[in-house]
């Protein structure tokens, strides 16, 4: 019943496809993962559309976050996407995802292989993970941050990126440091712009944290994560950390 159901939505996304926008998409992200070509706009059409069809009075409500883990299996990035937007606009606000219980199948996600490159990566913290934590707070927070010690790339920088749009809860500054101090020793490019990226957004209200976090770790940044790390800064400071790191490097 589940694939029959999700093939329904794969034919109506399949209508939207323009060769342009998968070309577009595909140079984007170099490669890394195939697409469609299909607007954002209309996968979250169709997804609504869908689900209102042949999912709400089909499909039992706790059940249904396993039909939005099947698309993210799918093949092509806006199956994944269709499967994101299902959990973060459907499943979410219903209180239909169990932050114990559901983690765990997030968490084979990244080790069946199946989220495997930084947008997919970025879109499921970002529009899932994200919102969450947001609504479960402390716990689930703590059970993400756990994930820094993954051998996954993907899932080791999803115990970040979660947080990123959340810095203005400092009750998560501990784990925080602790996942950045893990990820931006990985010698894995998107493992350090995990944490640039986070510090960049705490150093908006929190100058003293990223300080202090690059008193121990500044020699582990690359020229990237450290100018993403200090974007907000002066531009003395700017100049101050870059050439630090600089000299550490020669």
């Amino acid at each position: 019943m589940n694939n029959e159901i999700i093939f329904k939505l794969q034919e109506r996304l399949r209508t939207h496809s323009d060769p342009k926008i998968k070309a577009w998409w595909e140079n984007y992200v170099k490669d890394s993962a195939p697409f469609l070509g299909i607007k954002m706009a209309d996968i979250r059409t169709e997804v609504r559309r869908w689900h209102k069809e042949f999912v709400s009075d089909t499909i039992a409500i706790n059940q249904q976050p396993e039909t939005a883990l099947m698309l993210i299996r799918e093949s092509y990035t806006e199956e994944k996407l269709a499967g994101i937007l299902f959990l973060q606009e459907i499943l979410l606000p219903a209180g239909a995802v169990n932050c114990k219980f559901h983690l765990q199948k997030f968490a084979e996600l990244f080790s069946g292989n199946y989220i495997y490159d930084w947008n997919v990566c970025d879109w499921f913290c970002i529009k899932v993970l994200g919102p969450l934590i947001e609504s479960r707070g402390a716990s689930c927070a703590d059970a993400v941050s756990q994930w820094r010690t993954a051998e996954n790339l993907w899932q080791a920088r999803a115990s970040v990126v979660p947080f990123v749009y959340l810095v203005q809860t400092k009750s998560y500054f501990s784990e925080i440091k602790k996942s950045c101090g893990v990820l931006i020793k990985r010698d894995e490019r998107f493992a350090k712009t995990a944490a640039g990226w986070i510090l960049r957004e705490i150093s908006k209200i929190d100058t003293g944290f990223i300080a202090d976090f690059f008193e121990d770790n500044l020699k582990y940044f690359s020229a990237e994560s450290l100018r993403n790390a200090v974007k907000y800064f002066s531009k003395d400071e700017k100049k101050k950390y870059i050439k630090i790191l600089k000299d550490l490097n020669t």
